[in-house]
């Protein structure tokens, strides 16, 4: 997780993300989790009624194909997704689940991002030393009034390390490259789809380029050797965002005028 040192940024409050939708897993509870554990590269069996964890979907070559949250509630598998990558999910599951008596509806929900202080609630996803991120749904027909923007909903998973996929993005990248491995792969569990690709690459070391979330003063160019990934937001006078460098060239970056941090 990030320092909490730019902790100073972060605004409490709750938005609705329009962008997201929630897929209901349909079927025997244990047969679902048994078909998604061999499915995505989290630990699904770690679930808890109430909690939720930050997943994703490879492809046979290891590369994310999708990413998500999986929640447990009352016993039930719910499915926390971007729009865009809603059939990207459903299209690769569907031809296996059947296997395991599963199907997957759209849900009459919408999904609430709130930042809050630190607490014991268990559905947040990621949180620091000071503030958390969690997920609440609501039935769509329930009015929802969001306390903050979406940039600031974003900016509080920039500071925690946490990059959410658009369609786009889907097969470009493996997790390693993408803070993936450190929040939404588990390296105990048994095999998924791309498991042997992402943990050779874990253990053998051959990653050579690294995710960050940059802080920069407002006047910081854009550079060749950043692949900014995501939006840029700009917060009083700095812009953070998300972003792939070489490592060998983490020093050199850290070094350029207008960079406040890299972490």
């Amino acid at each position: 997780m990030k320092t909490d040192i730019h902790n100073n940024l972060i605004e409490f409050g709750s938005h609705e993300i329009e962008d997201w939708c929630v897929l209901d897993a349909i079927g025997d509870t244990n047969k679902i989790e048994e078909f998604l554990q061999g499915q995505l590269t989290s630990d699904i069996s770690s679930l808890t009624n109430g909690s939720s964890q930050l997943s994703s979907i490879c492809n046979h070559k290891g590369q994310v194909i999708a990413d998500l949250i999986a929640y447990k509630h009352e016993e039930k598998f719910k499915i926390i997704i971007d729009k865009s990558l809603m059939e990207v999910f459903v299209d690769e599951l569907t031809p296996f689940a059947k296997f395991f008596s599963t199907k997957f509806d759209l849900s009459n929900e919408k999904v609430i991002g709130r930042v809050s202080k630190k607490n014991s609630s268990q559905s947040f996803y990621a949180t620091n030393n000071t503030f958390q991120v969690t997920i609440e749904l609501y039935k769509q027909d329930l009015k929802h009034k969001s306390t903050i923007s979406f940039d600031k909903w974003d900016l509080a998973n920039k500071l925690l390390g946490i990059f959410f996929l658009k369609k786009e993005d889907s097969g470009k990248y493996r997790p390693i490259e993408i803070n993936y491995d450190k929040l939404r792969v588990s390296f105990e569990k048994g095999c998924y789809r791309g498991q042997e690709i992402v943990a050779r690459m874990k253990y053998l070391g051959v990653d050579r380029r690294r995710f960050c979330t940059f802080i920069t003063s407002n006047d910081f160019k854009e550079i060749n050797d950043i692949k900014i990934l995501g939006k840029t937001i700009i917060i009083n006078d700095k812009k953070i965002f998300n972003g792939i460098i070489k490592k060998d060239q983490m020093d050199e970056i850290n070094q350029m005028s207008g960079i406040i941090d890299i972490s």
